[in-house]
């Protein structure tokens, strides 16, 4: 969610005696997408700068820099504001609005913070500023801000960006997991994607545009995406003479297609399906510029693959799983062919309706075909960078077990009808209507002959976070015509040699939980209902991955490995 909502950051210093809420109130409150002045070029820092440039901007408001205040400082301003903030106002936001209210009586809140909250440790003094300019914006209606301003000095948002980097939270980190808490705009979904660090960049050519317009560039460069821009195509490097673009007809605009004719974004709950090919890049940005998760030049390493995805994610299910079965037929570094063959892996994601509550994003084995199973490396498990993901805008559970809102396909944006002459990997002119929401691309087939006509996707597409299209797609639970897929491919035989010996499966990041015993019969995890007990927060996340292609982590590390030593094979 690189595009920062004012919403979540600014906040409330109320006086719900002063005045009922008028139509500022309520518009402020019910808008969930900021006006592009009030975000941030895809930093938490821009965006912190842009919004302070909005306090300061208040007449007579008194302020004054967040690392000016200690945190004992701060929670007088905080004890000071809640009791003041609007009740009505509180009640628009719901619990899945990163603007909702956390505490109903300041004795719930002092309690957390004495629990929660380490007041030596500087995240937490941020934390609290973050809290301090929420409330004062979403909490106060206009002329209890207007009263406080001149009474209360407050804090900027500060300087510093705490959030997590390439890499999950220890979960003895009570500091580090207030301010993520608090840092309500970096929260997306149950493995949703946070903020890239990322600041985006105008495409500047026809080329470029083709492969990389998201929804964001009206905001940001005043840029409309047609219906052919942003459709991504087969890569193999960041430099756009690295990529072929396929030939793209526009059929109608969204203007010309009645809403009534287009073949909506969908994606069933259960299924298998045919990935015929597709590009990816391990490590996925948003623009050729973008940091990621994975260092140095594995970030760059691109695969042409094939294989199968399946799927078992149910809405109100105790548990999810979804796995990537790949061959990446080859190999390049941003467009350097690597001496690579045929390597087949295959990636498992597990996550129970618990785990989601908890915003815990579960385990992910990762499977590299061909190796001997005594060795390390051929089985690793590790915490799921994204968790099994909301394809579907099924219902999340949240700390209450209601249903949350989340990022749904219903509200992707359509970009138009086109026809691809030919459609990558399949050889046929396809036509299809193309959905749009940020740098994630969906393709409905039109023609109503398809056997998924209505029901899945033909083309998935992002710049630089992969490329698939789909064929055979069976709509069922994958276990009825593969009863072990959710094991498949985990040792039989425990390794003998390594950091892991007498386990099955190594625990590559020392987890333990549900990395610690990994087996054919130990995985997956039962499933488990989600409790009142999951504490609401952000999602700990290993960095920006995309759920719908595999995350390519112990592959990439074993094309790292393998490419130092000199081998010019990795698996057959």
């Amino acid at each position: 969610m690189w595009s920062v909502r004012l919403g979540l950051f600014l906040a409330c210093l109320g006086l719900a005696a002063l005045g009922a809420l008028d139509s500022d109130d309520l518009k402020r409150a019910k808008t969930r997408k900021p006006r592009s002045g009030f975000r941030g070029r895809g930093t938490l820092a821009s965006a912190n700068m842009q919004l302070n440039k909005h306090l300061a901007a208040r007449n007579g408001i008194r302020l004054k820099a967040c690392e000016e205040f200690s945190v004992s400082e701060l929670r007088e301003v905080l004890h000071a504001l809640h009791p003041k903030a609007s009740d009505e106002l509180k009640r628009i936001y719901s619990d899945s609005d990163g603007r909702s209210s956390k505490y109903i009586t300041a004795s719930e809140m002092a309690a957390h913070w004495a629990e929660n909250a380490p007041a030596e440790d500087p995240r937490v003094r941020d934390a609290h500023c973050h809290e301090v300019v929420m409330w004062f914006t979403h909490h106060l209606t206009t002329q209890a801000q207007e009263h406080v301003q001149h009474t209360i000095t407050l804090p900027l948002l500060p300087v510093a960006d705490h959030t997590m980097r390439g890499s999950a939270r220890d979960s003895t980190d009570k500091a580090g997991k207030f301010y993520d808490s608090k840092v309500t705009c970096q929260a997306c979904h149950n493995g949703g994607i946070d903020s890239l660090h990322v600041p985006e960049e105008e495409p500047k050519s026809a080329k470029s545009k083709m492969r990389r317009c998201y929804t964001n560039y009206k905001d940001l460069f005043n840029m409309t995406c047609g219906p052919c821009d942003g459709i991504a195509g087969i890569y193999s490097g960041d430099d756009d003479k690295y990529f072929t673009p396929p030939t793209c007809i526009v059929v109608g605009t969204p203007d010309e297609i009645p809403e009534s004719e287009r073949v909506k974004n969908k994606l069933p709950h259960q299924f298998s399906v045919d990935v015929v090919g597709g590009s990816d890049r391990f490590g996925r940005t948003t623009n050729p510029n973008g940091d990621s998760a994975l260092p140095g030049p594995i970030a760059k390493f691109y695969g042409q693959i094939e294989g199968k995805w399946y799927m078992d994610a149910v809405p109100g299910a105790d548990l999810w799983l979804l796995r990537h079965d790949t061959t990446y037929g080859s190999a390049t570094e941003n467009g350097i062919p690597l001496p690579l063959i045929k390597p087949r892996v295959s990636e498992i994601h597990a996550q129970t309706a618990k785990m989601m509550a908890n915003n815990d994003t579960g385990p992910m084995v990762s499977l590299i075909h061909g190796l001997p199973s005594w060795m390390p490396g051929g089985c690793t498990c590790m915490a799921d960078p994204v968790g099994v993901p909301n394809i579907a805008a099924a219902a999340m559970p949240n700390k209450d077990n209601k249903p949350g809102t989340g990022t749904k396909l219903g509200d992707m944006e359509y970009m138009g009808r086109i026809k691809i002459a030919p459609i990558e990997y399949l050889g046929r002119t396809v036509e299809l209507d193309h959905w749009a929401n940020w740098f994630f691309h969906i393709f409905m087939e039109t023609n109503t002959t398809s056997p998924f006509y209505g029901k899945a996707p033909r083309r998935l597409g992002s710049a630089y976070a992969g490329l698939a299209v789909y064929d055979n797609w069976v709509f069922e639970d994958p276990k009825i015509k593969n009863p072990d897929i959710w094991y498949r491919g985990i040792p039989t035989t425990k390794e003998k040699v390594g950091p892991s010996k007498g386990k099955y499966c190594m625990d590559t990041k020392k987890i333990g939980k549900y990395c610690g015993t990994v087996s054919q019969q130990t995985f997956p995890p039962k499933g488990e209902r989600a409790t009142s007990a999951g504490v609401s927060g952000t999602p700990e996340q290993a960095g920006f991955s995309n759920p719908f292609f595999p995350s390519g982590h112990a592959f990439a590390e074993h094309v790292t490995r393998t490419t130092a030593e000199g081998l010019t094979q990795i698996v057959v």
